[in-house]
């Protein structure tokens, strides 16, 4: 696969520190470890530009080889991206929500999707009003979760069109 998931939301109620912490707090609910070596950047204005961090499943070792992780990376607001318009280049998915990827994970594999589930499940459960969008025409709500929790995992629930759930 190694496509990216992404955290979609309304660009005017996006602040990264929230994010971060809310990251902090899915990784202490769903035993994963959070790895974060305090690498950020920065707008001129002094907001932040760019972070990421680690997430690896605790249940395994966090070697190299473990390949049930993934990298979670956290992004500011670029004001001249808004000018642009890329507010608007996600209204397909929900009309007129003016929604922007303002966080993703890389790269979604076979091996990371059950961590990939539990931790979108337990982020939109904090933030319901925020989708999970994989890099095709599937963006999942918190109601889309809560359906899929449901039902039996399956690895490859990121190509289900939530729709026929």
């Amino acid at each position: 696969m190694g496509i990216y998931a992404h955290i979609i939301k309304d660009w005017q109620k996006h602040d990264p520190e929230k994010v971060f912490m809310d990251a902090t707090k899915v990784c202490y609910t769903i035993n994963a470890m959070f790895n974060f070596g305090n690498v950020k950047m920065f707008f001129p204005d002094g907001k932040l530009k760019h972070t990421s961090v680690g997430i690896i499943d605790d249940k395994v070792s966090s070697s190299k080889a473990n390949e049930n992780q993934f990298i979670f990376n956290i992004q500011g607001v670029n004001d001249e991206d808004i000018e642009l318009g890329l507010d608007k280049d996600l209204d397909y998915l929900v009309p007129n929500k003016r929604l922007c990827s303002l966080a993703y994970i890389e790269k979604v594999r076979d091996s990371n999707t059950e961590l990939i589930f539990r931790f979108a499940y337990e982020y939109l459960k904090l933030n319901q009003d925020e989708y999970f969008w994989f890099e095709w025409d599937y963006a999942f709500s918190w109601n889309d979760m809560i359906k899929l929790k449901k039902l039996p995992f399956n690895k490859n629930w990121c190509f289900i069109n939530p729709d026929t759930l």
